[in-house]
């Protein structure tokens, strides 16, 4: 079972504490480190005051866990206050996303949270603007072949991957929530016009109920499935908070504006079943939302539940589709095609006399 303890201690924490046995301890700790969620589940048994509770050496790797998170969060500040000056001056609307937005709210789901990188969008026809701009402010694209680099442009939704020279900080520069080069069309429209003001920052954050939706697309509409776990329990809190904040019908009513129903109703059907999601169960009655997908959320759940051979299979599955859903048909094929071709070629061209590396 994958992520079997992971997943059954944030359905129920107090339930999986009663019940949990040394060598469970030790699955649910590796388990936790390798989906960076040791300082998370921390996180919720100081919340729901079950410290007291757990073994000392869990309660000793939560701890460790908590200060590397709080430093990162530390540095988050930090790296957002330095760009500050950059987009003080926009005419156009900066909006945080992922772990950025969510700690930028103080929402619950960032908690514990690690950040690896900050993503920004900004409207398609200032990306080049931004990115200019950024290179003035010591960031640069990492080494690439123009293959890539084409395709990022061309195809994807976002610019390379942008690192500063000195502080190492890391920014994925979007201009979409979805690859243009997909026969999927999602309006974005919706997260500009409804995002919400930062005090005192130049940056917005997208409303709490287009956070989930984003979180929905990404898991549902590609491949990823190295943070599945993570991007589950992510989703489980997301859409907690979308009905404290009583968002829900106006999630539904946005999810139908942006085209992006069956990826939300999916979530909704993944949440119900995984942790018993009140919020999901209310959104999977409402009229506004289509059924759910059986393959899809099956599959999703093989890969959480299953046997380590049907999980791998799954994942096969999932892989194909998702590059199915990312590109139209013909770019699938072009890219299929070009790239294996183009490393071919470059690495000839490294057996020629005289090639520098």
């Amino acid at each position: 079972m994958l992520s079997s303890q992971l997943l059954a201690f944030f359905a129920s924490p107090a339930e999986f504490i009663q019940r949990a046995t040394p060598q469970q301890w030790t699955l649910f700790l590796q388990q936790a480190r390798q989906q960076g969620l040791t300082a998370r589940f921390y996180y919720v048994l100081q919340t729901k005051q079950l410290l007291d509770q757990v073994p000392q050496q869990v309660k000793l790797h939560g701890e460790s866990g908590a200060r590397y998170a709080q430093k990162q969060q530390h540095s988050l500040y930090s790296e957002l206050q330095q760009l500050e000056p950059l987009f003080a001056g926009a005419g156009y609307p900066c909006l945080l996303l992922k772990g950025a937005a969510y700690r930028a709210q103080a929402l619950a789901v960032s908690f514990g949270r690690l950040f690896s990188d900050i993503d920004i969008l900004v409207p398609a026809n200032q990306l080049r603007h931004v990115r200019d701009r950024l290179f003035f402010y010591g960031f640069r694209e990492a080494e690439m072949t123009d293959y890539d680099r084409d395709y990022y442009l061309n195809w994807s939704h976002q610019n390379p991957p942008l690192q500063h020279y000195q502080r190492g900080t890391v920014i994925d520069l979007h201009h979409h929530i979805y690859p243009t080069a997909s026969a999927r069309s999602i309006d974005i429209t919706p997260l500009f016009s409804h995002a919400v003001s930062i005090p005192g920052s130049a940056f917005k954050v997208p409303a709490t109920a287009h956070l989930f939706i984003h979180a929905a697309v990404h898991l549902f509409y590609q491949e990823e499935t190295h943070k599945l776990t993570k991007d589950v329990i992510d989703l489980n809190d997301l859409l907690l908070e979308v009905q404290h904040q009583q968002q829900l019908d106006f999630m539904l009513e946005q999810a139908a504006l942006m085209s992006v129903q069956s990826a939300v109703s999916n979530a909704c059907r993944v949440l119900s079943t995984l942790f018993a999601n009140g919020a999901a169960q209310v959104a999977l009655q409402s009229p506004a939302l289509p059924r759910p997908q059986p393959l899809v959320c099956n599959l999703l759940l093989t890969m959480l539940q299953g046997s380590v051979a049907s999980a791998w299979f799954a994942r096969q599955l999932w892989f194909v589709r998702g590059h199915s859903l990312k590109m139209r048909w013909q770019v699938l094929v072009y890219h299929s095609l070009a790239k294996p071709a183009n490393s071919l070629q470059r690495w000839f061209r490294r057996l020629l006399p005289g090639h520098k590396s």
